[in-house]
């Protein structure tokens, strides 16, 4: 994967439902035809020159408020700098160490170094049922019998939970909830058996931040405080909620309104906040296997397990660390995390290989041409390829990592023929991948299941060789074979592999994502089909409120009545659903503080839906107008049937979402 195409998966939130509703890979740069030699790392003097001048020039391509930066390399930080401006309202310049910089999900790095720090002593074994560590009262149910939940799985976004979405107001102190209360009442349903995918989950790292606070005794916030940040010099960071703080760098939406802070109660997976030259020590410990200023946070071997491939899906595919993952397996590797907030975006990478790297802070949306097109050609992401692209390219004939190594946590969940070899595959060798997928980060229940409807894959078998593959979040190119499964885009160097069962694709993985994937759905249940089936009975429902527009007798008009509030309840209900899309801020704000608004108007559906049924039958029974008519009059309820059928798929009934 060249590094112009490198991608982070923020995967923040349910913290940015798109995550964005984060949480989806980019669509990828073009690739060179010949990867550029190998870069010695930055220096004080070309990590200056980056910061300084590249930066700058990107913050005016993409218009987002303002951005901060940081290199770090031969063992020390080499470049910090601000851009910009720190609060659009107030003119505000950005100020480099003035402000508080929240990292949504960078904060897993922080909770997996905590939760390692206890395996190192040996007060918990990342292989053990997490419920041994767990209260009676919060043991997780069994769902799969002889496989556990372990804390492995939770360090590897593997546990099989489903999303969780629900948020707390952070304009309501009294319906705020801290992570114990959060946890006792909110247990995911589990979608998957432990380690057999990899499903990004808020709830998972919150977890096993809540067995550091019970097995050492002391609350979450403070022990990080004690043994994470305050050995490592990081004086300005902690756990805190966000929207108590003062002194944090103002976030803005594209139009240039500020996007208050939430309240989160899933404490370890989102709510640090930092500095940049806290997180220049960070990553400098890191690299440093676990020790810093002569400090020691954590032994080599298990600094080592947050960096190595702990949980693959693929052996031809970007893995998970502990509270990492990969960017790039390809030498010269790339590790580390982003994270996403309403109006916030930040990311850190590693290159252990060259002992460097960066951290960038975003306080806005970008603003610029193109911009909200795709959440994750962001200014952020901008950043990180550039220093990829300037510092990391990658190796002429590297190939995938393979294997997990590094200390704790089994690696055994995991579930290239050269470009002649793929140029002779048969059309027909790639029906078994043809098929519909949809995201494997979704929520079962709820408003939240409305997530699969833009976040889903259809594969199909081009017949010369290649797959076409379409998805919101993919580029429409031609993807080939390059054998076991993987495929690549000539065009953007963009990979993705096939996690295969009895010689047929179940799951697919972008590398740009190795955090969460698609897994198989019937034909009949995947989005393409529930649109067609939408589609199809909103017009026929709208043609009945034309044949039925001049009734006659009270009870034809009744029944006319019927049938048109019944298309209307329809078509609002379906509305509402578009114009979410097209807003993801307002879609978050509904999802996030889940809100009734969304399935209100299919929730209305149904009755009058049931009584335009009654009043079909009574026209077959009376003898109402003419045979075709009472037909066409009968598939009306036959249609809004349809469209409550598909809503409720994707929690769009109130009350039954």
């Amino acid at each position: 994967m060249p590094a112009s195409s490198l991608r982070l998966l923020t995967a923040p939130i349910g913290l940015a439902l798109a995550a964005g509703l984060a949480l989806a890979p980019a669509a990828a740069s073009a690739a060179p035809a010949e990867p550029p030699p190998p870069s010695p790392g930055p220096t004080e003097r070309t990590a200056r020159a980056f910061v300084e001048e590249r930066v700058p020039e990107l913050l005016e391509r993409h218009g987002a408020p303002g951005v901060v930066v940081s290199v770090v390399g031969d063992g020390r930080t080499l470049a910090t700098a601000a851009h910009g401006t720190a609060d659009l309202a107030a003119g505000t310049p950005m100020d480099a160490g003035a402000y508080g910089l929240p990292t949504a999900s960078v904060s897993k790095s922080f909770t997996a170094m905590a939760v390692l720090q206890l395996a190192e002593r040996g007060e918990v074994d990342l292989d053990e049922d997490v419920n041994t560590y767990l209260p009676d009262d919060m043991r997780l149910p069994e769902a799969y019998e002889d496989h556990p939940v372990t804390l492995h799985h939770l360090l590897t976004h593997s546990p099989g939970f489903e999303e969780v979405t629900e948020m707390d107001d952070p304009e309501d102190p009294a319906g705020q909830r801290g992570l114990e209360e959060f946890l006792r009442e909110t247990v995911p349903e589990r979608v998957f058996p432990p380690g057999r995918y990899a499903a990004y989950s808020n709830y998972g790292t919150a977890l096993a931040g809540y067995v550091v606070q019970e097995v050492s005794g002391e609350p979450f916030e403070e022990y990080v405080r004690r043994h994470v940040f305050t050995p490592l010099g990081m004086d300005g960071s902690r756990f805190q909620q966000l929207h108590e703080e003062t002194g944090l760098v103002t976030s803005h939406r594209a139009d240039g309104t500020v996007a208050p802070y939430p309240h989160i109660p899933l404490v370890p997976a989102g709510a640090a906040v930092t500095t940049e030259d806290d997180m220049g020590r960070f990553m400098l410990a890191l690299l440093g296997g676990g020790e810093l200023d002569g400090e020691r946070v954590l032994g080599t071997e298990w600094a080592e397990a947050m960096l190595d491939r702990r949980f693959e899906v693929h052996p031809g595919a970007n893995a998970m660390g502990y509270g990492t993952y990969e960017f790039r397996s390809d030498a010269p590797r790339v590790v580390g995390h982003g994270g996403d907030l309403d109006g916030y975006h930040s990311g850190y990478l590693v290159v252990p290989e060259i002992g460097a790297g960066v951290f960038v802070s975003v306080n806005g949306d970008d603003s610029g041409p193109g911009a909200g097109a795709n959440p994750l050609l962001d200014l952020r992401f901008a950043v990180l390829n550039a220093f990829t692209d300037t510092f990391a390219a990658p190796e002429a004939g590297s190939g995938a990592a393979e294997g997990a190594g590094g200390a704790g946590g089994g690696a055994d969940d995991a579930g290239s023929t050269d470009a002649a070899d793929t140029a002779n595959t048969q059309a027909g060798d790639l029906g078994a991948y043809s098929g519909d997928y949809v995201t494997n980060r979704r929520s079962t229940s709820g408003i939240g299941q409305i997530i699969t409807l833009f976040d889903n894959v259809t594969v199909r078998d081009a017949g010369d060789g290649s797959l076409r593959v379409r998805g919101g979040i993919i580029p429409e190119e031609r993807w080939l074979p390059e054998g076991d499964g993987v495929f690549t885009a000539p065009e953007s160097g963009e990979r993705l592999a096939f996690v295969m069962e009895d010689d047929r694709a179940v799951a697919l993985y972008l590398d740009a994502n190795p955090t969460s994937g698609y897994d198989r759905v019937h034909a009949w249940g995947s989005p393409g089909a529930h649109l067609a089936t939408v589609v199809v009975s909103l017009l026929i429902l709208l043609s009945g409120t034309v044949r039925l527009r001049r009734p006659r007798g009270a009870a034809h008009v009744a029944a006319a009545v019927s049938a048109g509030l019944t298309a209307l309840a329809c078509l609002a209900g379906v509305g509402l659903v578009v114009y979410a899309l097209l807003d993801p801020n307002r879609l978050q704000e509904w999802v996030l503080g889940g809100s009734v608004i969304l399935s209100l108007p299919l929730g209305a559906a149904v009755p009058l839906t049931l009584a335009t049924a009654g009043f079909a039958v009574t026209a077959w029974l009376r003898d109402w107008w003419g045979p075709v008519r009472r037909a066409h009059y009968s598939l009306l309820p036959v249609a809004g049937a349809a469209v409550i059928a598909v809503g409720t798929q994707y929690g769009l009934v109130w009350p039954f979402s």
